[in-house]
């Protein structure tokens, strides 16, 4: 039985890379402060979740990341593997979604390793409180962060198959899909997180660089 008190982490970690241009460098185990991106977000989220779990694309995939990562948490980290081949992250979230043993899941892209647990922690009480399908911040012009955002299990996994089953592979195809979503305002989310680097992806090495760079006070895990 699936408890509503219980929080499950989902975090993506099978993306191809491709902004870095090169096959080789796995955007997950890309490293910040001599630390990999997923690690950072395992440590930021491990006081809130009861369960993580990655997912990755396949099973070499995964056994390389495990070798990577030298984090140390008391929350259990299980690692699930894409069933759907060629559908990028929908195929995360429904691998990840199938394993949870919670009734709403927080989904985070590996590239985010200044994830904030205070704002997830709002996020999983807005969902709670509200009986939501999804919760998913909000920008004032419209965009929304699905990748930083919390999803009940069941209808959301009905939702992945049958846009799976159109074809369609963009995350954003959920949404359509599930009867009660909440749009989380971002002023809501600063209240938490005053600066929103919460938000902040990764997700090049130029980016990566800048951070590097100007950003060394973001690197103390919270």
């Amino acid at each position: 039985m699936q408890s509503e008190r219980k929080k499950t982490a989902v975090i993506l970690a099978g993306g191809k890379s491709q902004r870095f241009q090169d096959p080789h460098v796995e955007k997950c185990l890309a490293c910040l402060n001599n630390k990999p991106l997923l690690q950072h977000a395992i440590e930021r989220i491990s006081g809130v979740a009861d369960e993580i779990i990655v997912a990755a694309r396949d099973e070499v995939q995964g056994e390389r990341i495990k070798n990577a990562l030298k984090t140390a948490t008391k929350t259990k980290i299980v690692f699930v593997f894409d069933t759907l081949k060629g559908f990028g992250p929908l195929a995360g979230v429904q691998s990840g979604l199938e394993r949870a043993s919670s009734a709403y899941c927080f989904v985070l892209g590996c590239d985010m390793p200044f994830v904030c647990e205070a704002v997830v922690e709002l996020l999983f009480e807005t969902a709670v409180a509200g009986c939501c399908d999804a919760v998913v911040p909000c920008w004032e012009n419209g965009l929304l962060e699905p990748l930083h955002a919390v999803y009940k299990k069941e209808p959301t996994l009905a939702a992945t198959k049958a846009a799976a089953e159109c074809g369609e592979k963009k995350l954003s195809s959920l949404l359509p899909r599930l009867k009660n979503v909440c749009l989380l305002p971002v002023s809501r989310v600063r209240e938490k997180n005053p600066a929103l680097e919460t938000f902040s992806n990764l997700n090049s090495p130029e980016i990566l660089k800048i951070t590097l760079k100007y950003r060394k006070h973001f690197y103390r895990v919270r």
